[in-house]
């Protein structure tokens, strides 16, 4: 953000690791004014950094600005370079083929209220002994050669990101949101995974095939959950119902297999006329969202397990936590008041008899991440020892190598290292959705400096006590804002004051005033006023 220092325009670094401002001559500013967000190209001159303005991206008081500023901090946009916009529209009225005719079935899609890219659709049917099951996925490969200007942009940014009220997509707009998007009473391309069930919900026989559907509706989460309860009626009724059948015995299942449910709190944005958050909350599992993940990751394994023996495709590997990440663990939660020998197999049971965000948090930081890899690793989270990613192909690319393993189309020369370099855009697209999620919570606040919020203490430090408060945002009651002397006990998780015979441990619930918040810098202090 460029700011005014004396004499001197500085670019106060945003969102990059770099923290060093760098000094803007006048003539190189491009017009811009102090306050604006702009892109600067730095070099190192004398021990300093010194640099001129390459793009205004305006002011910084405006939140999309902001999320403009995020995409650029990783090196993507919502634009697409000429060259790959014509090439998507050259091959988006490329002849379908030949494929297998699925238009006859009853076909939807079950989404949120403001998707726009429709990658799966599925179709159930109820047997006498059982179910069979199709879940329809876009064929992005079709129109995505591999070495295509489209492919080679594809891999580049891995996967869409997605901010609030806005998205940069992996595929430019006329294919994610059109020709590749399973609009309803439109006939579209689709790889179909076709799966007969046992009346338990068990998988009896799996095959993948291009084919040709027409989505008969186009259906909401809020919708379905209202027709589930009996408040509304929809389009489909019986393929929703045998849909939400199955999807309970497949969360059964998994329930059993030992599959980690820890939940967590995902804002979701209301937004004004202009495109700007003007209010959030949380979003939280709902029967439609559960239906439509349990035949999800029912595709993911059974193209896993098809993908034994083909070349080119990734799995999605999650490793168990190991030894020492348990130990660490048992020891926190024992300072936190819950006396548990953690292990992988019993994570699950510990979070639901605690039933807080807090130790959620806590066992989530003792568990290793999921990654893409060549090799079929299993998945620990989900329990499951064949896993991959095939269900979203319009915006990860790990699923478009997985429709071209499974199609036995060409696959990369390099493939460990594609699926680190996709892992790594991917981590990077978390921590750009997570920084914009901050700061769009902290934005919300801006007006509610001096009020008392409610929160629980979710992590502990050295210099103070970090809340989520019940807006869904985190501040900081730094120790300075606390009585005497406070030190940070070996457990990691307890603040306390011997002096006094007092602590805080993540888990307490606190009520506190907001000082001050600067949304920017993604900083809220607060002030603890009582326990609750």
């Amino acid at each position: 953000m460029l700011v005014r220092r004396g004499k001197y325009s500085v670019a106060d670094p945003l969102f990059v690791e770099e923290r060093r401002p760098v000094l803007v001559g006048r003539k190189v500013r491009r017009g811009a004014e102090a306050g604006d967000i702009v892109l600067v190209n730095a070099r190192e001159m004398n021990r300093s950094l010194r640099g001129e303005v390459t793009r205004v991206i305006g002011p910084s008081d405006d939140p999309r600005n902001v999320y403009e500023a995020l995409f650029a901090s990783i090196q993507i946009g919502r634009t697409f370079p000429r060259k790959v916009e014509e090439e998507a529209e050259a091959v988006a009225g490329r002849p379908v083929g030949e494929r297998r005719d699925l238009r006859h079935l009853p076909t939807v899609t079950i989404d949120g209220d403001d998707a726009k890219d429709f990658d799966d659709a599925i179709s159930v049917e109820r047997l006498a002994d059982g179910y069979r099951v199709w879940v329809h996925i876009a064929d992005v490969t079709h129109y995505v050669e591999p070495g295509s200007a489209l492919d080679r942009q594809a891999v580049l940014r891995g996967n869409s990101v997605y901010l609030p009220g806005t998205v940069a997509p992996m595929l430019p707009e006329g294919l994610s949101n059109d020709v590749c998007s399973l609009k309803p009473n439109v006939e579209r391309a689709t790889v179909t995974a076709e799966m007969e069930l046992s009346e338990s919900g068990e998988t009896k026989s799996a095959v993948a095939y291009r084919s040709l559907i027409v989505s008969d509706a186009r259906l909401t989460y809020a919708g379905v959950d209202a027709f589930l309860t009996g408040d509304g009626e929809i389009e489909q009724p019986d393929l929703v119902r045998a849909a939400y059948e199955l999807s309970r015995r497949l969360k059964t299942r998994a329930a059993l297999r030992g599959k980690l449910e820890l939940g967590g709190r995902e804002p979701e944005y209301e937004l004004g006329v202009d495109g700007v958050p003007v209010g959030a909350t949380t979003r939280r599992s709902t029967e439609a969202r559960e239906l439509i993940e349990e035949l999800m990751v029912l595709a993911n394994e059974a193209v896993a397990e098809m993908l034994s023996g083909k070349r080119g495709g990734v799995f999605r590997v999650h490793e168990r936590p190991d030894e020492e990440s348990m130990e660490t663990l048992a020891q926190r939660l024992g300072a936190v008041g819950m006396q548990a020998e953690p292990t992988p197999e019993n994570l699950g049971t510990i979070s639901q008899m605690a039933k807080s965000d807090a130790v959620n948090y806590l066992i989530l930081r003792s568990i290793p991440r999921a990654l893409y890899s060549p090799h079929d690793d299993g998945h620990y989270g989900l329990a499951l020892e064949h896993y991959t990613h095939f269900t979203s192909p319009i915006r990860r690319y790990s699923d478009v190598l997985v429709h071209r393993a499974l199609l036995d189309d060409d696959g990369p020369e390099d493939l460990p290292a594609v699926a680190a370099e996709i892992s790594e855009r991917e981590y990077r697209a978390a921590i750009c959705e997570r920084t914009a999620d901050d700061y769009t919570l902290m934005w919300l606040m801006r007006d509610r400096v001096g009020e008392d919020l409610e929160g629980i203490i979710v992590s502990t430090a050295s210099f103070g006590l970090f809340v989520q408060l019940e807006t869904g945002a985190t501040g900081l009651v730094h120790v300075s804002k606390l009585p005497g002397w406070w030190e940070l006990e070996a457990s990691g998780v307890v603040l306390s004051n011997n002096t006094i015979g007092a602590s805080y441990r993540v888990g307490d619930r606190v009520l506190v005033e907001l000082i001050d918040v600067l949304p920017l810098m993604r900083r809220a202090e607060l002030r603890v006023v009582k326990r609750l």
